[in-house]
Order: structure tokens, then sequence, then C-alpha cells
């Protein structure tokens, strides 16, 4: 049985080493099978939150690597069931990396998500963790909209931690640079 265990795992951190190869030659940052994006840099936050098309191909690099489908650049090469798996993984980490943003301006609770190694997350992720199906953490107590957020219907705290997630990007761009969390 060990032997096994140490098969899962070797395969585990080859897969890490395909998804982050990329990301080290990008960011000059070493990452690993347990890196999660609670302990990601700032820098690395702030080139992922936009979501815009470089962040979007960082994003396919290392699921795509951590798939085994190949390099991100292979991303509209790939069969149309590949392609939609790949794109509800990208937007289910988007959530997580601005919830991550978020976290760090004091403006969300903890969220699990955010502890979880990204191999582990991209590898066993399922439809139900999708951007729709996501719920979003709660607001901070320390958040001055917090009142307003305590206010509102319980089904629609969600929608309002997402229509933060415009301003809380600008906040947390605008944040000093640092090389840590």
């Amino acid at each position: 049985m060990a032997r096994v265990l140490d098969i899962n795992e070797g395969k585990r951190r080859l897969a890490a080493k395909k998804g982050f190869d990329p990301w080290l030659r990008r960011f000059r940052i070493s990452f690993d099978e347990n890196t999660t994006i609670r302990q990601l840099d700032n820098l690395v936050i702030k080139y992922l939150v936009h979501g815009g098309e470089d962040s979007a191909t960082a994003l396919y690099d290392l699921i795509m690597g951590i798939r085994g489908l190949g390099p991100g650049t292979r991303f509209h090469y790939l069969d149309s069931a590949s392609k939609m798996s790949v794109t509800d993984i990208t937007l289910f980490l988007m959530d997580l990396i601005r919830f991550e943003a978020m976290y760090r301006l004091g403006w969300i609770e903890n969220y699990t998500f955010l502890e979880l190694p990204l191999v582990d997350l991209i590898q066993s992720f399922k439809p139900q963790f999708s951007a729709p199906g996501l719920t979003p953490p709660a607001l901070s107590a320390a958040h001055p909209l917090y009142p307003e957020y305590l206010a509102e219907f319980e089904g629609d705290r969600n929608s309002f931690v997402r229509k933060l997630i415009p301003e809380a990007i600008k906040a947390f761009c605008d944040l000093e640079d640092d090389a840590g969390t």
C-alpha cells in the first residue's frame, strides 16, 4: 500500500511540475504540489486577478499542465469537452483568486478553498465548484458595508459580495507591491 501512495504522490508532484513550470518562468517564483492560493505572492495575485487574456493564459498553462493537456497556448486546439472543462476550472480559480484578494484586504471571512493545494483543486474539480454554483465567502464584520450586508436577505448576500469584486480588484491592485502575502 505504501508503494501505491508513493506512486500517487509522484504523479501529483509531476503534474505540479508540468503545471507550474510556465509560472516559474513567468513569475520567477518556485511553486510545488502543495502551493495554495493563500500562499501566492501579492504580485502573482495582482497579475491574475483582472481576468484578462494574460491571466487566462497563465491559468490555462497551470490547468492544462496539471491535467496533462499540454501548454496553455494549445487551449484553442482542445476538443470541446476538454475546452469546457478547462474553462470551468479557469472561472473557478478566477473566483478564488478574487476572493483571496478580498480576504487580504480584510473584506471577507476565511474560505476553505483558498487553503487547498492548487494541484488538488484542479485534479479534483467537480462541476458543482463552477462559478455559478460557487457560494462566495461571507463579508467580514470589519467591512464598512457589513450592516447593509446583514440587512440583505440571506439568498441575496452572495450577489452582494460579488458586486464588490470590481472595487476589490482596484483596491488590491493599488496596494504597494511586496514580496509576500
